[in-house]
């Protein structure tokens, strides 16, 4: 497999000379700011200009036959670019709620530039290089005879007069080779960019590594500056000087989960496929791409570039390795930072009120060490906003603290390192963001405050819960008034969202009132449902009040989910919960966001989406909601919404829904669905809201949501289930083109036979609306589903072939009209088209059978007495016909 991807890079670049030499030459076209357009230059160059400002970053890749570009935001206005021209005359623009995607399908992969342009970017396909001369000879692209791998094209800027293109054999088999002709004639093919800018190419001739080939079938031909790869202990940073956005989305060609770091400027793009173990990254013409073959693997943004790592209990090695901890804690960074010591609690206090005697009594030149102490030792006691406040006086030695290289310096961290610290726990998590740089990947003894940020932060509860667990003994052996301060918070975080994994970390879970509400959680976790319950109510009357307003709140969630109450009446609890009522206090602003989260539930389950949404709107995520269960429940109210309670994978009891229209049900999932993450759950959210889209008359919107569910999808027979419905809606929309594009990418595998038939179904209606009776007539000639006899009887009234009509319809009315019984509108319309079709047919017998089987029945008045003019039409003798 691997040397007929080699091959067939090798040998792209001379199809593609003659593929889209022809194209090149078509007339030029003006460029506006909103739309893509065609540009001609004396190099006959096919160029594409994309709108978008300095604050959207791009990322450009190959995709099997196609080059996808990727931005960071949505630009609804790219829409009219769908089509192209020329070249790019099959590009198709996908606006999600948070990215816009761009499709265009070049299957012979032409040598591609792109440069960032004052007002935005400039994708250009220049003259092919088998066309390229040099001394009066055509340079021909390197050929597979010899089969060897060809190297990646070296570096070429276009910001001058183009330079001659080194000379190359058709033989090139050397991995060591710098340069390829592919590259090199797209750098000397190419006019100067019309202002400064930093300009890439990316040949069909591909990058290998090590003999590997590009996973994305085309290889990296860079300017002179290119991503290159920064390996550290345990992560890996991309740099890029104005880095934009990070997300996933799947291959469009293959599915594979790919992660996606966009930039803002011309940073070249990375020259070189990379393999590594769970991952693969990919060669670009800009930003960074990684196909991810682990779900651990992450990437993470920062302010110089993206950042690739791991998180797992047990993650895959990515960058360097990670030195072994120290085994002693008095010799760990963490405890020599924080200025830790194995001390009582009163020791510790007395140590702080000593240290902070000596800042009094301290020098100017000897402030500063003084107050770092003073707050070390104010930390180590427990007292977190004093060291806090402290270090808020001491100047800072890093200006930009939350930088990617604010761990950078070996003097800085220690200082740091306790700023973070101390910030986040005195509940400053502006001051803590330091702990989000990657560099403390490298520390293993700072995962569990990267965890810790997490926490605070409301991000990903998945990874914050591994990170936690994999730090919950670490914490257990601090000082007990910095263990006391989070322990018990990370072993509630843990029982709430860890996995069966994590949670066994804490085993076993320490003694002691601290841990009692984890505890109760990780009872109901088992199955225990009355002992958790005798808990949490006993939890309720604790002295805390944070944690007998958790108690509360949870109670009632363990009720509901153990059916023990309906409902209605948890709905009902938590709004007394959160208004304080019937003797209970209003729930702690900390707390009301857990609580409105379990009343959003409990209305989705009593059959009220849209007070649930209004519940919602607002929310922010937090350390009890961190942002994946948030969005959690506003998925499940939208689908309550576009399913209409049918959801089986909710689990949702039938409840008394909402008296909502189509025209609201759709209104109302428009709004919520920018609040669901783009992926698999969203895109069967968006193709449900397609449908209703579709009932509704809403064909061209419909579309749009059925493209964007395309793009989130990763499963073959998903994707070719979302491109049928695209297709239909493009018909109803009568984007011909749209919908034959679609029926075109609708392809899988293990397609069942009724999406088959669909797809033959809408094929032939595409067929039939451009005139092409006899396609069509072969795509149903084995269709005997309604829709398929209607289609092929309407295609042969169509052409008169009346006979043939008579047959077809006549299946269908032999299904569909009963034989006794009063007729519906549709049978009664089946009935007389059958008997037009049969006299046409000079079919009397077929008209008479009819007669017999109608009995009489009325087809309606002005029906009636048309099928009346049709039998007197018979001849005296039928059966002679």
């Amino acid at each position: 497999m691997v040397s007929c991807l080699l091959l067939q890079a090798l040998v792209a670049a001379p199809a593609t000379a003659e593929g889209v030499d022809g194209l090149q030459r078509a007339p030029v076209a003006a460029v506006t700011q909103d739309a893509l357009g065609q540009k001609g230059d004396q190099n006959a160059q096919t160029a594409l200009f994309l709108p978008f400002d300095a604050q959207t970053g791009i990322a450009a890749f190959w995709s099997g036959p196609d080059f996808i570009v990727v931005a960071d935001q949505p630009v609804p206005a790219m829409m009219r670019a769908s089509g192209g021209t020329g070249v790019f005359s099959g590009l198709t623009v996908t606006v999600l709620d948070h990215a816009t995607l761009l499709r265009i399908p070049l299957p012979q992969h032409p040598a591609l530039r792109l440069s960032r342009q004052k007002e935005g970017w400039q994708l250009q396909a220049p003259e092919p290089a088998s066309l390229q001369k040099k001394d009066g000879q055509t340079a021909l692209a390197p050929s597979a005879a010899a089969g060897g791998a060809v190297a990646p094209a070296s570096a070429a800027a276009s910001t001058s007069a183009p330079a001659p293109a080194p000379a190359t054999t058709a033989a090139a088999t050397s991995a060591s080779a710098t340069t390829t002709t592919g590259a090199a004639t797209s750098a000397s093919a190419g006019s100067s960019s019309p202002s400064p800018s930093s300009t890439v190419t990316l040949s069909s001739t591909g990058a290998a590594l090590a003999g590997k080939p590009s996973s994305g079938g085309g290889g990296g031909a860079a300017s002179l500056h290119t991503i290159t790869a920064q390996p550290a202990p345990g992560y890996v940073l991309f740099p890029l000087q104005q880095p934009g956005h990070e997300f996933e989305l799947p291959d469009p060609a293959t599915g594979a989960r790919l992660l996606i770091a966009t930039s803002r400027t011309a940073s070249g793009g990375v020259a070189q496929a990379q393999h590594a173990v769970g991952y693969s990254v990919r060669p670009t013409l800009e930003g960074v791409v990684v196909e991810a073959d682990a779900d651990q693997i992450v990437m993470q943004g920062t302010a110089k570039g993206a950042v690739l790592h791991a998180v797992s209990l047990h993650p895959v090695p990515v960058g360097l390795p990670v030195p072994e901890p120290v085994t002693e804690a008095a010799r760990q960074k963490d405890w020599q930072w924080f200025g830790l010591q194995e001390a009582s609690p009163a020791t510790l206090s007395a140590e702080r009120e000593e240290k902070l005697a000596a800042l009094a009594k301290a020098s100017p030149r000897q402030k500063k060490a003084a107050t770092f102490a003073a707050a070390q030792a104010a930390f180590a006691s427990g007292a977190f906003q004093k060291a806090a406040t402290l270090l808020a006086d001491m100047p800072e030695t890093t200006p930009d603290s939350g930088s990617a290289s604010a761990a950078g310096s070996a003097t800085q961290r220690p200082e740091i390192a306790l700023r973070a610290a101390s910030a986040l726990l005195a509940g400053n998590l502006k001051g803590a963001q330091a702990l989000a740089a990657p560099e403390w990947i490298s520390l293993l003894e700072f995962h569990l405050w990267q965890g810790l940020y997490g926490l605070y932060a409301g991000q990903n509860s998945q990874r914050t819960a591994i990170l936690l667990a994999a730090g919950f003994a670490q914490a257990q052996h601090y000082p007990a008034p910095l263990r006391d301060r989070i322990a018990p918070v990370m072993a509630l975080y843990i029982a709430r969202y860890g996995t069966p994994a994590t949670v066994r970390m804490m085993e076993p879970l320490p003694d002691g009132p601290a841990y009692d509400l984890p505890r109760a959680l990780l009872q109901a976790r088992e199955g225990k449902t009355e002992t958790a319950r005798v808990a949490l109510e006993n939890l309720t009357a604790s002295d805390d009040a944070q944690r007998a307003a958790i108690a509360r709140t949870e109670i009632v969630r363990l009720m509901q989910d153990a059916d023990l109450i309906a409902p209605d009446m948890a709905a009902d609890v938590y709004r007394k919960l959160l208004k304080g009522e019937n003797g209970a206090s209003p729930a702690p602003a900390d707390i009301r966001t857990l609580t409105a989260v379990g009343l959003a539930h409990a209305l989705i389950r009593n059959g009220e989406p849209k007070v649930a949404l209004s519940v919602l709107e607002g929310l922010q995520p937090s350390a009890d909601v961190p942002e994946d269960v948030l969005a959690e429940a506003y998925r499940a109210a939208l689908y309550r919404l576009v399913f209409n309670g049918a959801s089986a994978s909710l689990g949702l009891p039938p409840g008394s829904e909402e008296e909502l229209s189509v025209t609201q049900r759709t209104a109302l999932v428009a709004q919520g669905l920018p609040h669901v993450p783009d992926g698999a759950e969203k895109a069967k959210l968006l193709l449900g809201y397609g449908r209703l889209l579709l009932e509704a008359g809403h064909a061209d919107t419909a579309a749009t949501a059925f493209s964007q569910a395309i793009a989130m999808q990763a499963d073959p027979q998903a994707r070719a289930e979302g491109e049928e419905l695209l297709a239909q809606a493009a018909m109803q929309a009568h984007q011909l083109a749209l919908a034959q594009m679609a029926l075109d990418h609708a392809v899988s595998p293990l397609m069942p036979d009724d999406l088959a038939a669909r797809k033959a179904y809408d094929a032939a209606r595409v067929a039939q609306a451009r005139g092409e009776t006899e396609k069509a007539q072969a795509l149903l000639a084995h269709d005997e589903s309604d829709a398929g006899l209607d289609l092929r009887g309407q295609l042969y009234e169509a052409d008169h072939h009346w006979a043939d009509a008579v047959l077809v319809v006549g299946r269908l009315a032999s299904r569909g009209l009963p034989q006794d019984g009063a007729l519906t509108e549709a049978q009664r319309a089946l009935a007389f088209r059958l008997a037009t079709d049969a006299a046409a047919a000079r079919d009397w017998e077929t008209l008479l059978r009819l007669k017999d089987w109608l009995a009489g029945r009325t087809l309606g008045r002005e029906r009636d007495a048309l099928f009346t003019l049709l039998l007197r039409q018979m001849p005296r003798s039928p059966a002679s016909h």
